[in-house]
């Protein structure tokens, strides 16, 4: 019986220190995934220039990048007479705005819109894509 106790006290030391591991190793709310990170950061200026750049084409009202963890979050948002192919293929071209090590290290999320119009059953197109960093072309949701 004083053996039993023994190892039983001797799990719960051991299962102890294993969550206490757990819960405070510091790694923060994103663990390992973020190891790199500062060898492909995306700069302040870098988000601006695409930014700048997409608003500057006709097609484009509104564009944003924003980067959060692992995953660059590019919001567009086109003119009514912008089609919905053209909407992909100028989202297609932001990816040649990165270097390959950028696009194989971030994952890309895309959320494309078209300028709202009165008539409530006109909504345009709301269509969002993603691109794994694994993978080479985005892949299109229709919402």
């Amino acid at each position: 019986l004083t053996f039993i106790c023994f190892m039983a006290f001797i799990g719960v030391i051991f299962l102890g220190l294993i969550f206490f591991d757990m819960f405070t190793s510091g790694k923060g709310k994103y663990g390992d995934r973020l190891v790199g990170i500062d060898d492909v950061k995306i700069s302040s200026e870098v988000k601006k220039e695409i930014e700048d750049n997409l608003e500057a084409m006709d097609e484009v009202v509104d564009a944003g990048v924003r980067v959060q963890g692992k995953i660059i979050y590019i919001n567009l948002e086109f003119s009514r007479e912008t089609s919905l192919d053209r909407a992909k293929e100028i989202a297609n071209e932001t990816l040649n705005k990165f270097s390959d090590e950028e696009k194989s290290f971030y994952d890309f999320g895309y959320f494309l819109t078209q300028v709202p119009v009165e008539e409530p059953s006109d909504k345009g197109f709301v269509v969002t894509g993603s691109k794994n960093s694994k993978l080479e072309t985005i892949s299109w949701i229709k919402s």
